[in-house]
């Protein structure tokens, strides 16, 4: 899933080049670059599949030349990862009816790839034997509020359990219950399933948009004449998460436990986080800098461009061609107010 605006980390995250295009921790590669190298490992290369909005596509083979035109989806719209799941489901149905599937946003940061390959393996091995919606599950570090939680349901059996409840991003004291109770888990987003078992449960859950898709990919075997039936109502499928429109609701829902690192890579602290520091806990993403009685600063700068900083800690410095925020680091969530504001004020100039 490539479709994201990303808004979070603008001003280095823009309508023309949303986060999954750019290189956050200096590794020469783009966050869609890494995870497309990642999958490589665990499936072939020509069952790859890249879901992304229309306007992205030529930004999707300018990352990945070797990735086939069609072994990409072209959405016409931002309509969550609902209707993009679906869509991919029903195109993966007329290639292998029989598909296990591995469903993963292309903006996360896996810190053991090793453990990763090991797991999601494991994990296909699984929902080809169990019908049912297999999501991954990270044991938490500490009491986050920025992501979801899953709540087990009894002990895991080789790594493996039904899931209880869900939580959308906690307050902070609940966080730390979670975290001490040992039976939540962070949502890392990513889901494994069997292509029949989803659309089985699609059908159940979200069977408005559904019946559209099963008419569609049944009655026009073109790949042509089903996008333009598809592009003709899909701004009418309704603005939702895979999470609300069916995790959340189905009753076979499992959860394998994770063994790797992970981190969701969703503002400017997480890549603050998750960056080499010098002795003074300050990080250059990008450009130079030169630091004077300075403590856990993060820089991004344009190449080749030199910032100063004097007497600042904890702070975000984020400059681009035409646009400089400087803002406290872990108060970065206001990056979305800051978009919209520019939004009001400047129209849409400087996104």
């Amino acid at each position: 899933m490539a479709g994201g605006i990303g808004s979070r980390f603008w001003p280095q995250s823009r309508v023309a080049q949303p986060k999954q295009f750019v290189d956050f921790f200096g590794m020469g590669k783009s966050l869609l670059r890494q995870t497309y190298e990642r999958f490589l490992r665990i499936v072939p290369a020509e069952n790859i599949i890249v879901s992304t909005h229309l306007d992205y596509s030529d930004l999707v083979r300018k990352h990945l030349p070797e990735l086939p035109v069609d072994q990409m989806l072209r959405e016409p719209a931002h309509r969550g990862t609902a209707p993009s799941m679906a869509f991919a489901a029903y195109h993966i149905r007329t290639i292998n009816p029989d598909a296990n599937i591995v469903m993963a946003p292309a903006d996360q940061l896996i810190l053991d790839e090793t453990k990763f390959v090991e797991d999601i393996n494991r994990a296909l091995d699984y929902v080809a034997e169990n019908k049912c919606l297999l999501t991954v599950g990270i044991k938490p570090t500490h009491p986050e509020t920025r992501y979801g939680y899953i709540q087990a349901d009894g002990d895991a059996v080789g790594g493996f359990t039904k899931v209880k409840t869900f939580t959308e991003k906690p307050e902070l004291d609940f966080a730390r219950v979670f975290v001490e109770s040992g039976e939540f888990f962070w949502n890392t987003g990513l889901f494994v399933w069997n292509v029949k078992t989803i659309i089985s449960t699609m059908m159940e859950l979200i069977p408005e948009m559904t019946n559209q898709l099963e008419t569609i990919f049944t009655a026009l075997p073109n790949r042509d004449k089903r996008r333009t039936a598809l592009y003709s109502c899909y701004e009418g499928f309704p603005n939702i998460s895979v999470d609300y429109a069916v995790i959340e609701r189905a009753t076979n829902i499992y959860m394998q436990i994770g063994t790797f690192g992970w981190a969701d890579v969703g503002r400017w602290d997480d890549v603050y986080r998750y960056s080499s520091k010098d002795v003074d806990g300050n990080v250059v993403k990008s450009g130079n800098a030169e630091f004077y009685n300075c403590h856990n600063n993060l820089v991004s700068a344009a190449e080749g461009k030199l910032v100063i900083l004097q007497d600042l800690e904890g702070y975000l410095v984020n400059d681009t061609e035409d646009v400089l925020v400087i803002c406290k680091r872990e108060e970065d969530d206001d990056f979305k107010k800051f978009r919209n504001n520019v939004l009001l004020k400047h129209g849409e100039e400087y996104l």
